[in-house]
C-alpha cells in the first residue's frame, strides 16, 4: 500500500525524500564517529582496568642523586691485553663492523661477521683454507683478514680499557 502512495506523490516528493534520507545517513555517520571519538578519548571510562594515577617523582631518588655520594655501583673491569682477550675483542670488532656496514648492515649481518671473526681468530678458517688445493690460493687473504681483525680487536680492547680506567678515576 505504501508504494502506490509514494508513486502518486510525484517526482518532487521522491527527490525530497531521497535527499532527506541521504542527509540523515550522513548525520548518523557523523554522530557515530563523534561518539566513537569521545569513547576512545575517555579511555578510563571505556576500558576496564585502566587507572589514571598521577606520576610523581620519588623524593628519595632525587635526594640521593643530588647528594653527590661517591659510592657508585657502576664499574667496568679492565682486561689484560693477552692473546685470548685480543681474540675475543676481534670477534666483537667483526660484530660491530657488521652492524655498521651501510648496505648489508644489521644485527644478522653482524652475527655472520662475528662468526667469521671467530673462525679467523681461532685459526679454524685458515686451516680449512689451507687443507684444500682449490682454496690454498686464498690463504694469504685469510691471513690478511685475520691481521685486520686482530688490529681492530686490539684497538677496541685498548679503547675499552681506557674507558674503564677513566670511569674508575671519575667514580673515586
Amino acid at each position: 500500500q505504501v508504494a502506490p502512495v509514494v508513486e502518486s506523490a510525484g517526482p518532487f516528493f521522491l527527490t525530497t525524500l531521497s535527499l532527506v534520507t541521504s542527509m540523515a545517513s550522513r548525520v548518523l555517520r557523523i554522530l557515530l564517529a563523534a561518539v566513537a571519538a569521545v569513547v576512545l578519548l575517555q579511555t578510563g571510562k571505556a576500558f576496564v582496568g585502566v587507572s589514571h594515577t598521577a606520576v610523581t617523582a620519588a623524593p628519595k631518588v632525587i635526594l640521593a642523586a643530588e647528594s653527590g655520594s661517591s659510592g657508585s655501583s657502576f664499574s667496568l673491569s679492565e682486561f689484560p691485553e693477552n692473546d685470548a682477550n685480543l681474540s675475543s675483542a676481534s670477534i666483537v670488532f667483526w660484530f660491530i663492523l657488521g652492524l655498521l656496514t651501510p648496505i648489508l648492515g644489521g644485527f644478522t649481518f653482524g652475527l655472520i661477521l662475528a662468526a667469521a671473526g671467530w673462525g679467523l681468530s681461532t685459526g679454524g678458517l685458515l686451516s680449512f683454507v689451507e687443507k684444500s688445493e682449490s682454496t690454498k690460493q686464498f690463504a694469504e687473504y685469510v691471513t690478511t683478514l685475520n691481521d685486520f681483525g686482530k688490529k681492530g680487536g686490539e684497538y677496541g680492547l685498548k679503547a675499552y680499557n681506557f674507558v674503564a680506567k677513566k670511569s674508575k678515576e671519575l667514580s673515586a
